[in-house]
């Protein structure tokens, strides 16, 4: 019986580059910016920068601090992903661009209410892996055709919640400002009932016998002749205090 291959490991092995990434590349890189006068928050690798202050040549680095500079930006919004050109600026293809089946209505409808239709393609979904697992437990040669069905409902799938996605998010933007609104109208509605409580205490102070209070500086003629100067005084800043927290109220 041959020998079953041993698998390597779960995951590719990351880039060898990684291995430069240490210490002491880090600090060798930090010090010739230091002696070129180079920000250290500077990583474009440019001979110089767009406010005419100096930066390192990438190829006069050693080749272990090369990989420490990334990369510029792209400019013009196409760039690489797993070697996959991607570009910002080109239109979401559909269905018909790739070539695929639709299995769901195209009337606008659909786009802003697709549950009903992402339900029945999620069983459809169901069903047909269902149908390739029965199938391939008698001949396991029969796949492909449920395998293709599965990907064009997948695709439409995708498809409904990509074209979904615009009008979730005008919800979500609404929901929130609704929300904010609430908070605020609560938030004035409770200062309210401070004020009204403030208001009831001020009148049940002046029903109790102090006397109404009046603003500071004025003189109360309601003033015992018994009372000595401190107390006219302190019944003085009493009324002043009250007079403040009315203004700051009012």
């Amino acid at each position: 019986m041959a020998e079953q291959p041993r698998m390597a490991a779960p995951f590719p092995a990351p880039p060898p580059f990684y291995k430069h990434f240490t210490k002491q590349n880090t600090a060798q890189l930090r010090q010739l910016r230091k002696d070129a006068g180079v920000p250290a928050h500077h990583d474009q690798d440019a001979t110089t920068t767009t406010d005419q202050r100096p930066n390192l040549d990438i190829l006069s680095l050693p080749p272990e601090l090369r990989y420490l500079i990334p990369p510029q930006p792209p400019t013009d919004n196409k760039f690489k992903a797993f070697g996959i050109p991607h570009d910002l600026n080109a239109p979401s293809p559909t269905l018909a661009d790739l070539q695929i089946e639709q299995l769901y209505p195209s009337h606008p409808s659909v786009r802003l209410n697709p549950q009903s239709h992402l339900i029945s393609l999620a069983r459809s979904q169901l069903t047909t892996y269902l149908a390739l697992v029965g199938a391939m437990s008698q001949d396991a040669e029969q796949w492909p055709p449920f395998a293709e069905d599965l990907e064009t409902i997948t695709f439409n799938m995708h498809d409904l919640i990509n074209q979904y996605r615009p009008h979730q998010a005008r919800e979500t933007l609404i929901m929130g400002m609704e929300e904010r609104v609430a908070r605020m109208k609560g938030e004035i509605g409770r200062i309210g009932e401070a004020r009204e409580k403030v208001a009831q205490l001020l009148q049940g102070l002046e029903d109790a016998g102090s006397g109404p209070w009046r603003p500071a500086g004025e003189v109360d003629v309601r003033v015992d002749r018994g009372e000595d100067a401190a107390e006219r005084k302190r019944k003085a800043r009493q009324r002043a205090a009250w007079a403040a927290l009315e203004q700051e109220m009012g």
